[in-house]
């Protein structure tokens, strides 16, 4: 007889020692920032609000960061299939990560402080992180892992590159040429990392992490403003200082500052997010518990907040989820159950006394006086209408600063915002790329034959998307440092694009040879 003998290759286990460790090095560094970030936070509330609102610190920050990790366990230490056993920890989710925690705000500050003090201890917080992350991404850049320069001028990244350069340029001009350097710095680092992130993401199941990560961070923002409650339920709930309302309330982040506004949009996201995972379009069973406690939290949280654009952002994104996922007789149905329920029963004047939040008919006619802001910001705009008066700076400096409003931020309007800032020539990058990924994603989305992974991913972003649009009229939504929403979304068009160009060249070359010598237009398969 002869005897067959089989050669079996073991995986080399130093290699696999020293990727599990490198690994686990980048897990650890957001851990290290977020001690460092909860270390400086007790201390400021000890000495601004005391030793036992420190020592409840102490107990609830614990807490929070336990529940994060129970999240990120989820996301990736405890894959449930082959597919998802792709979506491990990488060098891009600590930077994403620093990013993310590079926009949190400790303090607000005055247009008086700023030209006092422009650089701050919070402020050297802030800048330190992003030169890290900028560091890191020359470093590989130089190293060509991966070389993601050329990635930054490419589909719709590159039209918000060249969006980022006319901010940058404008600098020059700006009322305040140091903080429109700055700002405009700031975005094109997080373009740069997006465009890395890009160069190194291969699939869908890749991709999803950096979806599940992004949704993480403003879950945790959310728990951290429920955690104010507890530490400082005046200043979290009454941020006036009296009852706004028929609740009287009015959810809001104190450490870190979430203003409500963006309390109510960080819940409609998430709420939306949960509806698209208990409503697949893909058929994958998810954690329905899970998801419903997430879309529970949410509502409340939304509802909490009294925020009316977040409230009509969450309604046209479910009109989007129900289109896409092609489910016209579930929200017909309840249409017709809801909308008579509103007209004809107490219910209508309940949901209208809740949506006045208290103002009266000239703060509802005005948008809590955001037209006023608006007219005099058109008017600033018609001095420059081609080169404006500085990204970033015109809208707090040239406009709000002169109407007596110092602590202000922005013109709440990113398209306002831009005209003012860059003129015609930053809104036109800036538009053709929004309008370009609502193009690409729906199209994408009509023309799927299948349902897979791709697909799902597309229905999430384009529902989400929604919500940001539409908040992006009354709310500096996509314009700012860190909108890592959004940004988490322009990628994952980019991918799409990127993908199905790739496929088509492939499809061309094997179609030159299957038929050689005969022209692109005649070669049918």
């Amino acid at each position: 007889m002869r005897s067959s003998s089989k050669t079996v290759a073991y995986p080399d286990v130093p290699a696999l020692v020293k990727s599990q460790s490198a690994g686990s090095s980048w897990f650890i560094l957001p851990f290290v920032v977020i001690g460092m970030i909860a270390t400086l936070g007790i201390l400021a509330i000890a000495a601004h609000h005391g030793g036992e609102a420190a020592l409840l610190a102490v107990v609830a920050v614990p807490v929070a960061l336990g529940m994060v990790g129970i999240v990120l366990a989820k996301l990736f230490c405890r894959p449930r299939s082959r597919a998802r056993s792709q979506a491990r920890w990488t060098w891009w989710h600590t930077l994403w990560f620093l990013i993310f925690a590079s926009a949190l705000v400790f303090r607000i500050r005055s247009v008086n402080q700023i030209d006092t003090n422009p650089l701050d201890a919070w402020a050297l917080y802030r800048v330190g992180l992003e030169l890290i992350v900028g560091g890191i991404l020359l470093i590989r850049l130089a190293l060509r892992r991966p070389p993601w320069l050329g990635g930054m001028f490419r589909g719709f990244v590159g039209m918000l590159t060249l969006f980022s350069l006319v901010c940058l340029a404008s600098s020059v001009w700006s009322v305040f040429p140091a903080w429109t350097f700055y700002k405009s710095c700031e975005y094109l680092l997080d373009l740069a990392l997006l465009a890395a992130i890009l160069e190194t993401v291969s699939s869908p199941e890749t991709y999803e992490s950096l979806f599940n990560w992004t949704w993480a961070f403003y879950g945790t923002l959310l728990l951290s403003a429920w955690l104010d409650v507890a530490i400082w339920p005046k200043l979290a709930l009454y941020p006036s200082g009296f009852k706004i309302g028929v609740l009287g309330v009015r959810l809001t982040g104190v450490l870190p500052a979430v203003s409500a506004d963006d309390v109510g949009v960080y819940a409609a996201i998430l709420g939306l997010v949960a509806l698209c995972r208990l409503l697949p379009i893909d058929g994958e069973r998810r954690a329905r518990a899970w998801y419903l406690l997430l879309l529970t939290a949410s509502m409340v949280t939304m509802v909490l907040s009294q925020t009316r654009a977040a409230i009509a952002g969450f309604l046209f994104g479910l009109f989007l989820l129900v289109v896409f996922s092609k489910r016209l007789r579930l929200g017909a149905a309840s249409l017709l159950l809801l909308v008579p329920m509103v007209l004809i029963t107490p219910i209508g004047g309940a949901l209208w006394t809740y949506l006045k939040r208290g103002e009266n008919a000239n703060q509802i006619s005005t948008l809590s006086s955001r037209l006023v802001w608006w007219s005099f910001a058109w008017h600033k705009f018609m001095q420059r209408p081609l080169l404006g008066f500085g990204a970033y700076a015109a809208g707090r400096f040239a406009v709000l600063a002169k109407m007596g409003m110092g602590y202000t931020s922005s013109l709440h309007s990113d398209f306002l915002g831009v005209i003012v800032g860059t003129g015609i020539w930053g809104l036109i990058p800036f538009l053709a790329a929004l309008l370009g990924i609502w193009w690409f994603l729906t199209r994408f989305l009509r023309r799927s034959r299948t349902k897979g992974r791709e697909q799902q991913l597309a229905y999430e972003a384009i529902t989400v998307l929604g919500v940001l649009s539409l908040n992006s009229l009354f709310l500096p939504m996509l314009t700012w440092q860190a909108s890592l929403y959004f940004l988490v979304i322009v990628g994952y068009a980019e991918f799409l694009r990127r993908r199905q160009a790739a496929v088509s060249v492939l499809n061309v070359r094997a179609r030159q040879i299957l038929y050689p010598g005969v022209t692109l237009h005649d070669a049918t398969p």
